[in-house]
């Protein structure tokens, strides 16, 4: 008789140890679920308070800001971008498309907070708005014409000549600003805003321009593209403008700016900046051309 109460009461003390057991896991699962949940909540907080930057880029120019064929928005300023976004959770970058003409006047209009769009710094635009301090590219660019050009071998030989160009972009700036004291026999600008490669590249190859002025790294794209193995452009002379470029603000966004540049630093010293240059772009254009 004693033998079989002592059998019981070890299995109720058996069965009061299971259940012990298994109220601590109950409890460590809820306080598990009750973890995620306030984390869940966080995240969902943070983003819900996250102020929204609209960013204004091109549609057009490969590989830095164009559309794929899906219709959706690639290259190398969005990928510099999203990584920039992901170092600032007080941010929530969205993108609005425009021709490369219509960017900059979307930052007067105040329709966008950012520029982006391979931006050189000159006197004209540092008048109207505020620049990055950190540059994400270098850019460095040729006269550039048909391999089977002779004629043109510096800037002067430009002169009476058609050169292709894009209105309100660097390069235009500086041909306007050589025409102005070279009125008696000014370059003739040619503004197109919207040729594809394969138009630029037939239209210097056919003599439709004399020359344009390009990146080496373009003129190499165009060449792969449609020179079938052999070279159709070449680039002269010294280079037209050795710069970086950088993203666009208006004057009083300072603290955007300020989060942008602090952003594009970091990306430089863990080296992901170059790394994203050289997935898209082919080569680290980050730092030299």
């Amino acid at each position: 008789m004693k033998k079989e109460f002592l059998g019981l009461v070890k299995r109720k003390q058996e069965v009061l140890s299971v259940c012990i057991l298994w109220t601590m896991v109950v409890l460590a699962i809820g306080l598990m679920a009750g973890c995620g949940t306030e984390k869940a909540a966080e995240n969902s907080s943070s983003q819900s308070t996250a102020k929204t930057i609209i960013v204004g880029t091109g549609n057009a120019y490969e590989p830095y800001c164009y559309l794929d064929a899906d219709g959706n928005l690639v290259g190398y300023e969005y990928e510099v971008l999203k990584a920039v976004n992901e170092l600032l959770p007080q941010y929530k970058f969205k993108y609005q498309i425009y021709d490369f003409s219509n960017v900059l006047l979307s930052l007067d209009a105040g329709k966008i907070d950012i520029g982006a769009h391979q931006y050189e710094r000159n006197d004209e635009r540092e008048r109207k708005y505020l620049f990055g301090k950190e540059s994400y590219t270098t850019y460095t660019t040729y006269i550039t014409v048909s391999t089977a050009n002779s004629s043109i071998n510096s800037l002067d030989d430009l002169q009476g000549k058609r050169v292709m160009t894009s209105t309100g972009n660097n390069t235009s700036y500086l041909l306007e600003k050589y025409n102005a004291s070279h009125a008696d026999n000014p370059i003739i600008l040619v503004y197109v805003d919207h040729s594809t490669d394969e138009e630029k590249s037939a239209g210097l190859k056919n003599g439709i321009w004399d020359a344009t002025v390009m990146t080496k790294r373009d003129t190499a794209k165009l060449n792969r593209a449609f020179g079938n193995g052999q070279d159709i452009l070449k680039q002269v002379g010294q280079p037209i403008a050795t710069s970086q470029t950088y993203f666009v603000f208006s004057k009083k966004n300072t603290e955007l700016q300020e989060a942008v540049d602090g952003a594009i630093k970091q990306l430089k010293e863990s080296g992901r900046l170059a790394e994203i240059s050289r997935e898209v772009l082919g080569d680290d254009y980050t730092e030299r051309e």
